[in-house]
């Protein structure tokens, strides 16, 4: 049982390419008898004020994540996360996955297995099970490698009218979200310049022309609510046999660009190249930020999501500690009120069940 007192929020921020990621680990009351995918539904409906509050102005800003850890439905998972950010509530996130591994070793919620060498964390997200694989050195978190979501694309060679700037192609892929994929050069866009004001009103005006008429499901998780990532794609270079790199940016609708390449918009060009017959199994690309940050991920096996072909992939980053923090929020505080988290109040917040399980076997 945790012993935080109502009202009192307790986390760590973990960078993941100078992306804070705040993992949350007590302080925040959770329904046990909703499934982790229906606490997030509701945590985005009349719970979406933690997310407001630890990604806004006085405590956050925008470009932070947040991963709420709470009880898995999974019998083998160790402990489950629910991931928000500006755009919302993604179903899987590579850099929030290797964020929340990170955190739950360093903080010794789930102990290493050895100071030096690799262990695997089995956990949950909205979209189901993810496997976290943690290498330390020394003690310390040096690299965690997820393997997650299934990624296919799910509308290609797809087409939308901006007024003033004429027709804009793009490929639809779902990778935990789903993702509008954009030749950035094609547009005239540096990677210099993707983090702009202009280039971020661009990608807001992609994403919300998408989103007008969009209909699309997905066939395993149905209602997965409309695209708000865009991924600036500039051309990739093949370095050796199956070997590949980029740059790319991915944008978080409305108005943030990532410091880090994200997990889900690397795996989302592999899926497209696999789409287009230009990758394979043991395909790996190096997927680099504007900013400058690399994630690599690897094609590891070839499937199917209902009728799409997809692939499963490995997707690597160097998660690192930044803080912990503790923020005690008096029932007087403002903020309770403008954000609607009475809830956070209720006296059963400080007795909530610890949500990491120990070995399952």
């Amino acid at each position: 049982m945790s012993a935080t007192d109502p009202g009192t929020l307790e986390w760590m921020d973990v960078a993941v390419g100078s992306d804070i990621h705040r993992v949350v680990f007590a302080g925040v009351p959770t329904d046990a008898t909703r499934s982790v995918r229906e606490r997030m539904e509701w945590l985005s409906g009349p719970g979406d004020g933690l997310r407001q509050l630890l990604i806004e102005p006085p405590y956050g800003t925008p470009t932070f994540c947040v991963d709420l850890l709470t009880l898995p439905d999974d019998p083998e998972a160790q402990a489950a996360f629910i991931i928000m950010e500006v755009m919302g509530y993604p179903f899987f996130s590579g850099s929030n996955t290797m964020a929340t591994a990170c955190a739950l070793i360093e903080s010794g919620r789930i102990p290493g297995t050895q100071p030096d060498g690799t262990q695997c964390l089995r956990l949950e997200a909205p979209g189901g099970r993810v496997d976290a694989h943690v290498q330390r050195r020394d003690g310390q978190v040096v690299k965690v490698t997820v393997e997650g979501d299934e990624a296919f694309v799910h509308r290609a060679d797809a087409r939308v009218e901006l007024p003033g700037l004429g027709t804009v192609a793009y490929d639809l892929v779902w990778s935990g979200g789903h993702y509008v994929m954009v030749n950035a050069d094609s547009l005239g866009l540096r990677p210099a310049d993707a983090g702009g004001a202009d280039a971020l009103a661009l990608a807001a005006r992609i994403i919300e022309a998408v989103q007008a008429d969009f209909q699309d499901l997905h066939p395993r998780l149905g209602d997965v609510g409309a695209p708000r990532f865009l991924h600036w794609m500039w051309p990739e270079t093949e370095t050796s046999p199956e070997s590949l790199q980029a740059t790319g940016g991915t944008y978080g609708h409305p108005g943030v660009l990532w410091g880090c390449p994200t997990g889900t918009g690397t795996v989302a060009r592999l899926a497209r190249r696999m789409h287009r017959g230009q990758a394979g199994v043991g395909t790996t690309l190096r997927n680099t930020s504007p900013a400058g940050t690399t994630f690599e991920g690897r094609v590891i096996e070839q499937s199917r999501v209902g009728d799409y072909p997809s692939i499963r992939t490995q997707v690597s980053g160097m998660p690192q500690v930044v803080g912990r923090c503790r923020l005690s929020l008096p029932a007087t505080s403002p903020v309770i009120a403008e954000r609607g988290l009475e809830w956070l109040l209720d006296p059963r917040s400080g007795l909530i069940e610890d949500p990491v399980r120990g070995d399952t076997g």
